[in-house]
């Protein structure tokens, strides 16, 4: 929205009142300036900005003991493996978790497979290693895939359990 469309906004009577006496709320009357006061919220941005420069500064200046051909790669890779995959299928896991479970069942579900997921990611690389090596047996000396499947299923478990028990207790409060 451009600062000419917000001075010709009319007042939204939704957001009227919703926070009275804050002075750090949005101004209905000018949604997109009063998210720049109060100024040293700015003050917060700073840090991340330095952050950002000593790290393209390190990236740039590193010659060739970075090969930035493949830091690129990864990192747009990255982008587009979040927004191509991840974030459809999180977006249809959650339409049909709205659509299948009881609302009181959503939070232990939405847990179990955020903790899973996150648990595949960290183990996926020593999942998809191509095997170990005889000359050495400390290398990968664990069921990798075993273990991710046993510690799922216990995630998967607890999940249920916590479900189940939201469930009867939101029947149960709702029927007193």
């Amino acid at each position: 929205m451009s600062l000419e469309a917000e001075r010709s906004r009319e007042r939204d009577p939704r957001a009227a009142g919703l926070v009275p006496e804050d002075p750090y709320a949005a101004d209905p009357d000018r949604p997109a300036t009063s998210a720049l006061r109060p100024w040293w919220r700015w003050l917060f941005l700073l840090p991340g900005l330095a952050a950002l420069a000593w790290g393209g500064y390190g990236l740039v200046s590193a010659g060739s003991r970075i090969p930035l051909g493949s830091w690129a790669t990864w990192f747009v890779g990255a982008a587009l493996l979040h927004d191509l995959v991840l974030a459809p299928l999180w977006i249809a896991l959650g339409w049909l978790a709205a659509r299948l479970l009881p609302r009181p069942a959503r939070p232990p579900v939405v847990v179990a497979a955020v903790v899973s997921g996150v648990l595949t990611l960290i183990t996926l690389p020593f999942l998809l290693t191509p095997g170990d090596s005889p000359a050495n047996p400390s290398f990968l000396p664990r069921e990798y895939g075993r273990n991710l499947l046993l510690i799922v299923l216990a995630v998967w478990l607890v999940a249920a359990v916590w479900a189940v028990v939201a469930v009867r207790r939101a029947r149960r409060t709702a029927t007193s």
